[in-house]
């Protein structure tokens, strides 16, 4: 898995550094210019699908990252994050586990595996997310019991309360002007 820091014209810069990109992502601002053409910096990540005969190489745009928590419970230090990847090609968007540990240089650590956590510390981590990940969640979940609770607390109806919520709450928002 490669990764660089370039503009869309392909000028690639070393002048900052994968984590340091992330870290600025998960703040939500820009990783800057390019400094030959001016234009924004993006964070790529090139990527062959283990087990894919074909050995495509997809190209991701990483578009947003949360940074999780970074002291675990064995007292080793980890500056974890979730990227958010938006595949070049179709726009399909995906979600990357990535770390750097205490003392590491920012570079990524490219074919290397997630750090060796047991599914209890993962958890742990997953649930330190941004908020704002977590919010349509909760706001499904909220409706859903409204529903239920609509429907006099009537059990064996939770899928389709769930739904319900959720086309509600996710449904593109459509405009209409008064003629």
């Amino acid at each position: 898995m490669a990764s660089r820091i370039s503009c869309a014209d392909g000028h690639a810069t070393k002048a900052l550094t994968m984590r340091d990109a992330a870290v600025t992502l998960s703040e939500g601002r820009g990783i800057g210019a390019c400094k030959k053409c001016g234009k924004s910096l993006q964070y790529e990540i090139e990527h062959v699908y283990a087990g894919d005969p074909s050995e495509k190489e997809y190209r991701f745009l990483v578009t947003r990252a949360v940074r999780l928590e970074t002291k675990l419970e064995d007292g080793e230090d980890y500056d974890a994050f979730l990227l958010v990847l938006r595949e070049a090609e179709t726009g399909k968007e995906q979600i990357l586990p990535t770390f750097w540990a205490h003392g590491q240089t920012g570079a990524h650590r490219g074919g290397h595996l997630a750090p060796m956590l047991s599914s209890g510390q993962w958890k742990k981590l997953f649930r330190k997310l941004d908020a704002k990940l977590e919010e349509p969640l909760d706001k499904i979940r909220k409706r859903a019991y409204e529903l239920y609770e609509l429907r006099g607390h009537t059990n064996g109806y939770d899928m389709e309360d769930w739904l319900q919520a959720e086309s509600e709450l996710t449904a593109p928002k459509v405009l209409t002007a008064a003629a």
